[in-house]
């Protein structure tokens, strides 16, 4: 019993001495300094009216309306090619000839017939000199038997004579004019034929159209060239787009490429992906090539105005925020955005002459909690 009841003194005392322990220390923090709250360090920028052009990034494709892919319009064996792959061809450059014998042939055989018609004309014409003189003796004679006959000194019999005999040089002459006729409209059907040929011949030269660059060989000396059978390719060195594809909530007139701006003009349509298409007309001498991919600006806005960087706004529940800091002070101003590119936003509000914390959303959310604020670079 006895030892039962030192046991629970002992106990009792332990109790107490941790319970005079625990509210000694407890005094003790509640009089001492309080914790120090850390100051928010973050970059500041004061913002002014200047020159501002907001861009965005897109990519579009070389693309030109000249260059080529030749062909002929002729069958014919290829007896020579004048370029290689890579070589520069100047407009009239011959670059292929295809054998034109068989149409050189063609082409002398009408000569020769043309020149034959012309022999038979001459002749014939000289037969009609002849009928021509000879009917008008006729003419003459028969006036003159005419006038005899009415005054008893001719018979009715020789008046009647000359009057067939002038019917039938008529009829004489008559017909050597149309056979006339008839030879010069087979000498034009011939000339006409020739003309044809000509025209085919001209397809066995083959003749560069533009300036540019030999891209691709697609026969060799010694094939068949069949009409319509690509056979060289040219690139032109001149006459280049850039063919850019955009969503319908992107407007933009204008383009910026290597320091340079360049207008951008649509084309009113849309390609297979739904993204309207523009265009814009690169300048000559350049050193680009058709299909090549090229990184450019869209420009969205150029113009005065205040440029806020990306990193001075604070979005919170869908309300977008700036904080001006002032005399050791940050005020939350809510602004809207009313344009956005690659350098930065346009807000409706001025906010000309502003200090704007500059820093990441976490680090911008810490300055609105009330924690002191220390700037580290200042800049405008």
């Amino acid at each position: 019993m006895k030892k039962k009841l030192v046991t629970i003194l002992i106990i009792l005392l332990i109790l107490a001495g941790a319970i005079f322990l625990l509210k000694t220390r407890k005094e003790n923090l509640a009089d001492g300094p309080a914790a120090l709250l850390l100051p928010v360090v973050v970059d500041a920028i004061t913002v002014q009216p200047q020159a501002v052009t907001l861009t965005l990034p897109a990519m579009g494709v070389v693309s030109s309306d000249i260059s080529t892919t030749l062909s002929t319009k002729i069958s014919g064996r290829i007896l020579k090619l004048y370029k290689q792959e890579g070589d520069q061809i100047k407009k009239g450059d011959l670059l292929i000839q295809i054998d034109d014998r068989e149409l050189q042939a063609k082409k002398e055989s009408l000569r020769l017939k043309r020149k034959s018609l012309g022999f038979d004309i001459s002749a014939k014409q000289g037969n009609l000199k002849a009928l021509e003189t000879a009917l008008k003796n006729a003419i003459e004679s028969h006036t003159r038997t005419k006038e005899l006959l009415d005054v008893k000194g001719a018979s009715i019999e020789q008046f009647n004579q000359e009057q067939t005999k002038i019917a039938q040089l008529t009829a004489q002459l008559q017909s050597v004019k149309s056979g006339i006729e008839m030879l010069r409209s087979g000498i034009n059907e011939l000339l006409q034929g020739e003309r044809e040929i000509d025209t085919q011949l001209s397809y066995t030269r083959i003749i560069a159209p533009i300036n540019g660059t030999l891209s691709a060989r697609l026969t060799m000396e010694g094939n068949l060239a069949l009409p319509g059978k690509p056979l060289l390719k040219i690139a032109a060195a001149e006459g280049l787009y850039l063919d850019v594809k955009l969503p319908s909530n992107i407007q933009s007139s204008t383009i910026r490429f290597q320091g340079k701006k360049f207008v951008l003009t649509p084309k009113n349509q849309t390609g297979s992906g739904g993204l309207r298409e523009y265009r814009a007309a690169l300048p000559l001498g350049n050193t680009l090539v058709e299909g090549e991919f090229l990184n450019v600006d869209l420009v969205l806005y150029s113009g005065n105005g205040v440029l806020l960087p990306n990193d001075v706004l604070l979005t919170v529940q869908g309300v977008t925020n700036v904080l001006v800091y002032q005399e050791g002070k940050v005020n939350k101003t809510a602004v809207t955005v009313i344009r956005r590119g690659s350098e930065g936003v346009m807000v409706q509000e001025n906010l000309g002459g502003k200090t704007l914390l500059l820093a990441k959303p976490d680090i911008l959310l810490r300055a609105t909690s009330g924690a002191p604020v220390k700037l580290l670079n200042h800049s405008n």
